[in-house]
C-alpha cells in the first residue's frame, strides 16, 4: 500500500478574500499532487482568536478529514526544510533566501508532508491540471467557483450570522449588491477614485430597468457610506462593521478586540452579496471576485468596474 502524503496549506497574512483565493488555489495543487489537504491558519493570521484555534476552523468546516496535529510526526519528512514536526503550527519560519517559483511542487513529490505558505496566483497552476482532471480547461473564475462549492462549507454559527441578516432585512426585496473599495486600495489601483465614479451611473441603469430594485452596499469607507446614505436613502441598507476614513489603513488591518468579528463581518457581506440579484464590483478586489465566484451569475447581472 502506498502511504498517505499530505498538503498543509498555512496562512500568508492577508485579507480574507486573499487568503481564501490562496487556500483555492493550493487546494488544486493538492488534487494535482494527489495530496490529502489540510487547512491551517495560525497567529500570523490576520483573523486569529487569542485562545491559539485553527482560525479558518472558525469560519469553516475542515477540507478533510486530517488535522494539523495528524501531520506532525517525528518520522514524516518535510518540504521546505524548514518546517518540522515541532513547528508546523508555530509563525512561517520564512527564509528569505528561499524565493521559490510557485509550481516547485512538480519537484516535490517524495515528502511526507509539503506546506504552501506563500502565495501562487492560481494561473500558475492551470497549465499543469492534467487532460483528465474534471477541471481541466476551465476558465480561471469557473475555476475557482467549482473549488468553492466542493470545499468551502461555512460553520453552523456562521451560517446562522448570514441568515438571521437576511431573514430581518433583506428577505422579500430584490436586491442590486454594490462593493467599493477605498483606503489603501489607491495603493494598487492608481485610477482608484475615477473606478468608484462609475458606480453612480452603473447603479442608475440598474434601478431604471428594475423598479423597487434596492441597494446592498458593502464598502470599507466611511465617507462612501455616508455618501450613498445620501444619495439612495430608504433604498440602501448595509451592515455594521468597522470602516476606516478614505485614506486610512484597510480594515484587514485593523485591531479588533477579538479578530474573528474581523472575519465575520466580511463573509457576512460576502455571503449575503451572493444572495442577491445583481451585483456591481471592483475588477481588482478579491472580494467582488469572491462575490462573482459565489454564485453563477448571468451576464447581464454582474458588472465589475476596471
Amino acid at each position: 500500500m502506498s502511504k498517505d502524503k499530505y498538503l498543509l496549506i498555512r496562512e500568508i497574512s492577508a485579507g480574507l478574500w486573499n487568503e481564501m483565493h490562496h487556500v483555492l488555489t493550493q487546494l488544486l495543487v493538492a488534487e494535482i499532487l494527489q495530496r490529502i489537504p489540510v487547512v491551517y491558519w495560525g497567529a500570523g493570521c490576520l483573523y486569529a482568536s487569542s485562545d491559539g484555534s485553527n482560525a479558518f476552523e472558525q469560519f469553516f468546516l475542515p477540507v478533510s478529514d486530517c488535522n494539523v496535529q495528524d501531520l506532525a510526526k517525528e518520522e514524516f519528512s518535510f518540504y521546505p526544510q524548514r518546517w518540522n514536526s515541532s513547528n508546523l503550527t508555530l509563525p512561517n519560519p520564512g527564509n528569505a533566501a528561499d524565493n521559490r517559483s510557485g509550481t516547485d511542487f512538480l519537484a516535490e513529490m517524495d515528502v511526507d508532508v509539503y506546506v504552501r505558505d506563500t502565495y501562487t496566483d492560481v494561473e500558475k497552476i492551470i497549465p499543469f491540471i492534467p487532460a483528465d482532471h474534471p477541471l481541466y480547461g476551465l476558465n480561471r473564475k469557473d475555476l475557482l467557483s467549482r473549488l468553492i462549492h466542493k470545499y468551502i462549507r461555512l460553520q453552523k454559527e456562521v451560517q446562522a450570522y448570514i441568515d438571521a441578516f437576511y431573514e430581518e432585512n433583506m428577505k422579500g426585496s430584490a436586491f442590486l449588491a454594490v462593493h467599493i473599495r477605498s483606503s489603501d486600495k489607491i495603493v494598487e489601483v492608481g485610477h482608484l477614485h475615477e473606478l468608484n465614479d462609475q458606480y453612480p451611473m452603473e447603479i442608475e441603469k440598474v434601478l431604471k430597468a428594475n423598479p423597487g430594485m434596492r441597494i446592498f452596499l458593502m464598502t470599507d469607507c466611511i465617507e462612501i457610506l455616508e455618501e450613498y446614505k445620501k444619495r439612495y436613502g430608504s433604498l440602501l441598507i448595509h451592515t455594521e462593521c468597522k470602516r476606516v476614513p478614505r485614506s486610512g489603513k484597510g480594515v484587514h488591518f485593523q485591531e479588533y478586540p477579538d479578530n474573528r468579528q474581523k472575519g465575520f463581518e466580511i463573509i457576512l457581506d460576502t455571503w449575503l452579496a451572493a444572495r442577491c440579484d445583481f451585483f456591481i464590483g471592483n475588477g481588482y478586489s478579491n472580494v467582488s471576485a469572491a462575490v462573482s465566484e459565489l454564485k453563477d451569475w448571468g451576464k447581464d447581472r454582474i458588472k465589475l468596474l476596471y
